[in-house]
């Protein structure tokens, strides 16, 4: 029983998985296609209200947002030597970066966003078929799994960056992954056309043993 549901639960992302490839640039494009119309046919400046909010004002109150998971999941991830207020700062001043490139958005919720869109579904696992023969098994990943690829992705992407701080690096890659132009999305990409290569392997038990 347990192999027929698993069975079952590997076919079932690999077939999600084969239908999303062909859509999968559409979110870019659409974003892309938002952000150049948003800079064409913005309003005049006098018909706009004058917002007289501090820039930083929605991000400096972190408190409501530790309890987020994936924020939290993003501290965790960042957190060296167990100076965890250092990473909340640290987020904190990536948010406030954010902010000033979607000064109408709420910069947690573009961090979701953007996560999300780089979460990879599955992972290819190595395993022996006969004692001998090495096959890539795809394994669909749980959403914590997905969204600690996505940031460890997202994080190894802004330190190649040239911006002079972490914040600005991190919030400029995170830019980058919702306009489609992120390198963490051509590798979420690599990885998903490999799954679909080895989706014969995803009927194999990793307890099944040639006898």
């Amino acid at each position: 029983m347990s192999f027929m549901l698993q069975t079952l639960q590997r076919s079932s992302i690999l077939g999600v998985l084969a239908r999303s490839m062909s859509t999968e640039a559409a979110p870019a494009a659409a974003a892309a296609a938002a952000s150049t119309a948003s800079t064409t046919t913005a309003p005049p400046a006098s018909s706009q209200p004058v917002n007289t909010t501090p820039l930083n004002s929605n991000v400096k109150n972190t408190a409501a947002n530790r309890n987020d998971p994936l924020v939290e999941q993003l501290v965790n991830t960042l957190m060296r030597d167990g100076k965890k207020v250092r990473a909340q700062r640290l987020v904190s001043d990536a948010m406030a970066e954010l902010k000033k490139l979607y000064e109408d958005e709420d910069p947690y919720v573009v961090l979701n966003e953007a996560i999300d869109q780089a979460s990879p579904l599955l992972k290819l696992t190595s395993t022996k078929r006969g004692g001998a023969k090495l096959i890539h098994v795809p394994t669909p990943l749980r959403l914590r799994q997905r969204r600690r690829r996505a940031i460890v992705w997202t994080l190894e992407a802004a330190r190649k960056r040239n911006e002079t701080t972490f914040e600005q690096r991190f919030a400029a890659e995170l830019n980058n992954i919702r306009l489609g132009t992120s390198d963490v999305l051509a590798k979420k990409a690599q990885l998903h056309k490999q799954a679909l290569a080895n989706r014969a392997n995803a009927n194999v038990s990793y307890n099944t043993q040639a006898r």
